[in-house]
């Protein structure tokens, strides 16, 4: 490699370059004298001395002499004044003094800037906002573009199974897949049944709905671990619907009551209704899914935000009481009426409190089993179990074979008046189309039940695609749920959503494509066709008994409340708010209830953010809360105030509330105090008195400590109460108001008006106004509502350190030409 040899420096070219090093270094002393901001340990602010091609890009590692510069930290001090000017000292907003970090800290250097000299200096290019009727032409002409690779695109998205079937990997999926799907197979056999009964239908249902939409969502859906199905808060909330517009076969129409406001009124009208259970969950079935696709046809997939962690978690454990509300008759052996509307669940609770004496023994001894069995496995043998294998045992259907078995063999029936599940038909059930007629009477209640549906679906399946590294599609997914109901409907199956417990199931054990869905059907079909009829004797109490336990995940998230309490009083009002309108009123009030709190947290959060009065923490280009940070020290002649959230009509007031009250500057008063000590001044006033006088400064008398922040007028009377003589007003030393809008996601024409307004009741109080670190977001709001044509540019900075930068270089220069 060729050896570059290094410059040599003659002896008449160091007498030239030395008196010239010299005499550059006496200009730049000389300039530090004159403004602090010129000073090398602090931001560059003008653009004379220096140019912006010089400026930007220029790196200096302090201590460390990288650059071939070496900055020498100050000693650290609180007294700004005592920092050499103390704006822009180290951190990342201008070239800083390295005393307030450590050797090899990395230290940018720039020009301060305002928003104009921004826009000027690094070429900003607003872009034209299209109107109304471009926006209109152009999502068409991109919707009307075709192309085959656009043809494909649309397909493929539509048919997800068209994108993960051909790529699939037979070595290393079938066998965890054939796992997964007969085990979730196993466990569809009696959460079916037991939910079907939970939601008032034939327990065969629940068998149908873990084929038919099942099939369809393999085929449509996006997420390749949730199990969907039966699920207990839906199909409570069916059950709803089917009690109010069906005649159960076991209940007689003139059993039947509702509740009005009067309490309870016979319906006698009942009587006249032909629907049965089976009819009117198939119609609510297909009204879900005709919700569901016109959401995703309206790209409204994001509409589960509205329901929080909080809520969903209030809602669904307010669900779980009236679950478990509804299966005491089964557990117990009692004939309780059914109840409708509001306050329900206390009426249920006084019937069966009534009827307690009247229980079957053998149906309680049967419940009381199986509850022990299942709870002896969840808590002891599912943990052992589960150090051993991922396979879980299957003991839900193993305790419903033993109840079959004991029930045929014991004729519990005809013995023991124990209710069984009865007749099963065999086969598929032959294509029937749900009674339309019902679907404007069910639309309410279907949208609460969609959204529900959705919101614990989208929700389960985001959790596991994070998980294994795959994405969902929102918008999809609602397609995906809404053609499954509506081809559901058409067998007699109920509202499907995804289920948590078989879903974690389906995961654990090796589930890794839909390909799980597919072999499950397959078993599922294989148990309608042959073996549905051997549950005829099943016990109802013991599927009872299995959905009680299965309770128990959704009654432990009341410790929920605990930990909510302790983070935020509001969000746990809004679990509260669910939980007990679901409980006292009804599901889906309690809902809506859930929904308007939720909505108005947000909104007070939104009305009455965080503000703060900030401080500069020396040797930095850091401006944190004073109150919370006792590094962070106020800076003489500057008041920055911080506005934690967005502007908007709803919050003006308390934005203007919040600077007068955090900065102790009111302008109105100001300004009329100081007009008041322009009307007192007379020609004759001495001297002395003239000096106690001051509008921008801080005055204090004769052993008295200044007041800054405050404005306060005194008035020494004569003792005989004529009018005073002699006056004395302090003014606040503050001569510039920073308003800090980095939090500020947006304004409206209202806070922009508010701005405008500020700022003339500030320049009439002699106080400048400025705005500072505002988004490019807020910036395009103020031009928009003109309120840049009365805000100078000059006084909206690139960032707080720019504006305290210039403003006290300001401040200096105006000091030094007064002594001058």
């Amino acid at each position: 490699m060729r050896k570059i040899p290094k410059p040599k420096l003659s002896s008449s070219q160091a007498c030239v370059y030395i008196p010239l090093l010299c005499f550059f270094l006496l200009v730049i002393c000389d300039c530090r004298c004159a403004c602090p901001a010129l000073n090398p340990t602090h931001m560059m602010t003008g653009r004379d001395e220096v140019s912006g091609d010089e400026m930007e890009g220029t790196v200096l590692l302090s201590d460390t002499g990288a650059c071939g510069t070496i900055v020498r930290g100050m000693e650290q001090t609180n007294d700004y004044n005592e920092a050499g000017g103390g704006v822009g000292d180290g951190g990342g907003g201008g070239l800083g003094n390295a005393g307030a970090g450590t050797a090899g800290d990395l230290c940018v250097v720039r020009p301060a800037l305002t928003v104009s000299q921004r826009a000027r200096d690094y070429h900003y290019q607003p872009q034209d906002k299209p109107g109304f009727v471009k926006t209109v032409q152009k999502k068409v002409r991109d919707s009307c573009a075709c192309s085959g690779r656009c043809v494909k695109t649309v397909i493929t998205s539509k048919l997800p199974i068209l994108t993960w079937l051909p790529s699939y990997n037979l070595r290393q999926s079938l066998l965890g897949d054939i796992i997964a799907g007969v085990t979730v197979a196993i466990m569809h056999i009696p959460q079916g049944m037991a939910y079907a009964l939970l939601a008032g239908l034939p327990p065969i249902t629940g068998l149908y709905m873990a084929f038919f939409p099942l099939l369809v969502y393999s085929v449509l859906g996006t997420s390749r671990h949730c199990s969907m199905g039966t699920f207990a808060v839906v199909c409570l909330m069916t059950r709803k619907v089917v009690e109010e517009l069906a005649t159960a076969p076991d209940v007689p129409p003139t059993a039947a009551f509702s509740i009005g406001d009067g309490g309870l009124m016979d319906n006698t009208t009942a009587a006249a209704v032909t629907y049965t259970p089976v009819q009117v969950a198939a119609a609510v079935a297909l009204m879900i899914g005709i919700v569901q696709v016109v959401l995703g046809l309206l790209q409204l997939g994001s509409l589960c935000v509205f329901l929080s962690d909080m809520l969903v978690s209030g809602f669904t454990t307010g669900a779980a009481v009236h679950v478990m509300t509804s299966q005491i008759k089964y557990l117990f052996g009692l004939q309780v009426q059914r109840y409708n509307g509001p306050l329900k669940i206390i009426y249920t609770y006084k019937d069966i409190i009534s009827q307690l004496l009247h229980a079957n023994p053998a149906a309680m001894v049967i419940s009381g089993l199986t509850i022990a069995t299942l709870a002896f496995n969840n808590e002891v043998l599912k943990p052992w179990v589960r150090t051993k294998t991922k396979i879980p045992v299957p003991i839900e259907l193993l305790v419903v074979i033993g109840g079959t078995v004991a029930s045929y063999f014991g004729h519990l029936n005809d013995n023991y008046n124990i209710r069984i599940v009865g007749e099963i038909p065999t086969g598929i059930p032959a294509p029937t189309p749900p009674p339309f007629e019902l679907l404007p009477k069910v639309v309410v209640d279907s949208i609460v039940i969609s959204i529900v549906a959705y919101t614990v679906s989208y929700s389960m399946s985001k959790i596991f695609a994070k998980k294994h590294n795959y994405q969902v599609d929102a918008t999809q997914e609602l397609y995906a749920l809404g053609i499954s109901n509506v081809f559901g409907s058409f067998f007699g199956c109920g509202p499907i959503a995804a289920s948590l417990s078989r879903s974690l199931i389906q995961e654990a054990v090796g589930g890794a494509t839909q390909i799980t869905s597919f072999i499950c059907c397959g078993l599922i079909v294989l148990v309608l066709l042959f073996i549905g009829p051997v549950f005829e004797t099943l016990p109802n109490c013991v599927l009872s008994s299995i959905i009680v336990v299965a309770l128990k995940g959704m009654f432990l998230q009341v410790h929920e409340l605990k930990r909510i309490w302790k983070v935020s009083r509001m969000d746990a009002s809004i679990w509260l708010s669910s939980f007990l309108g679901v409980v006292i009123i009804d599901i889906d009030y309690g809902l809506l209830i859930g929904i308007i709190v939720s909505l108005v947290v947000l909104l007070c959060r939104s009305q009455q953010p965080k503000t703060a009065r900030f401080g500069h923490i020396a040797n930095t280009d850091l401006y944190l809360d004073v109150t919370k940070y006792s590094s962070a020290v106020e800076i003489p002649s500057v008041s920055i105030f911080h506005f934690g959230g967005p502007v908007h009509f709803a919050n003006t007031e308390y934005f203007r509330t919040q600077l007068e009250t955090i900065t102790g500057l009111n302008p109105s008063i100001m300004s009329h105090k100081k007009k008041m000590l322009e009307k007192e001044q007379t020609p004759e006033q001495d001297d002395t008195q003239q000096s106690n006088k001051e509008v921008n400064g801080s005055v204090a008398s004769e052993g008295h400590e200044k007041e800054p922040n405050k404005l306060v007028m005194l008035f020494k009377n004569k003792r005989n109460g004529k009018k005073p003589k002699d006056l004395t007003i302090s003014m606040p030393e503050i001569k510039h108001i920073i308003i800090e809008m980095s939090s500020v996601s947006y304004i409206d024409s209202s806070a922009g008006k508010l701005l405008v307004q500020l700022y003339k009741d500030y320049n009439a109080a002699g106080i400048s106004f400025s705005l500072a670190a505002s988004s490019e977001n807020v910036l395009d709001s103020l031009e928009e509502c003109e309120a840049t044509k009365v805000i100078p540019s000059e006084n909206i900075f690139h960032s707080t350190h720019d504006a305290v930068t210039i403003l006290t270089c300001m401040d200096s220069s105006a000091t030094n030409s007064t002594k001058l």
